[in-house]
């Protein structure tokens, strides 16, 4: 057979199952129409029942009667405050027109005067305070103590002048010493340390002096 007759039996066997499953089958119509015929009996009876009692006359119901009962209450009477009390005023003392006059004081009497030597004794000098020298007077220097110098500066590198005010002694001891200027912070406790070992030589007065301590690497 050619392809286009192929074509044409198939089309119409397609056509067929197509006609067939959209055909109404006699079974179900009857079914269908049987239940339109109950369903219509069955609302046919309802209407014959409901039907007398929807055309009578309509039923009045009276409503329950409610009786109100009012009550008037009275009117609590305002109230009034009591007024208030009156202090009761305070008598003022009046002062007495001659008061009595204080009684005099006495006064105290005088401290005998101290009994005074006719011949004073000879006035005792009174002993001078440290006296400033500029550098290169006052006493000399005996014994002059290096500092150590600090492990920290050392490897640090650090070096420089440490200059001090220190009172020298009439013994030629150092004393009372104060930091004027230094270098570097870790070179002022080896500068005082080493100060307070220098002697000089003994003198009349204490005086005060300016010294400097040197840190110099080797």
């Amino acid at each position: 057979m050619r392809p286009e007759e192929l074509r044409r039996k198939r089309a119409r066997f397609e056509l067929e199952q197509t006609e067939r499953r959209f055909r109404p089958d006699p079974a179900e119509r009857r079914l269908i129409a049987r239940a339109v015929v109950v369903a219509l009996a069955a609302h046919a009876l309802v209407l014959a029942v409901d039907l007398p009692r929807l055309s009578g006359e309509p039923e009045r119901v009276e409503a329950p009667q409610q009786l109100m009962q009012v009550r008037f209450l009275k009117p609590e009477p305002p109230k009034v405050q009591p007024p208030p009390r009156e202090k009761p005023a305070q008598r003022i003392p009046r002062p007495d027109p001659e008061p009595e006059k204080p009684e005099p004081i006495a006064p105290a009497p005088e401290p005998p005067a101290p009994e005074v030597d006719a011949e004073p004794g000879p006035a005792q000098p009174e002993t001078p305070g440290p006296v400033r020298v500029a550098s290169g007077e006052g006493p000399g220097l005996t014994r002059k103590v290096e500092p150590e110098y600090p492990n920290v500066a050392r490897v640090a590198r650090i070096q420089g002048d440490v200059v001090l005010d220190a009172v020298i002694r009439k013994d030629g001891t150092v004393d009372e010493i104060q930091v004027l200027s230094t270098a570097n912070p870790l070179l002022t406790r080896a500068a005082v340390e080493a100060l307070e070992q220098w002697l000089f030589t003994p003198s009349d007065q204490d005086v005060i002096m300016t010294l400097t301590v040197k840190f110099v690497l080797h």
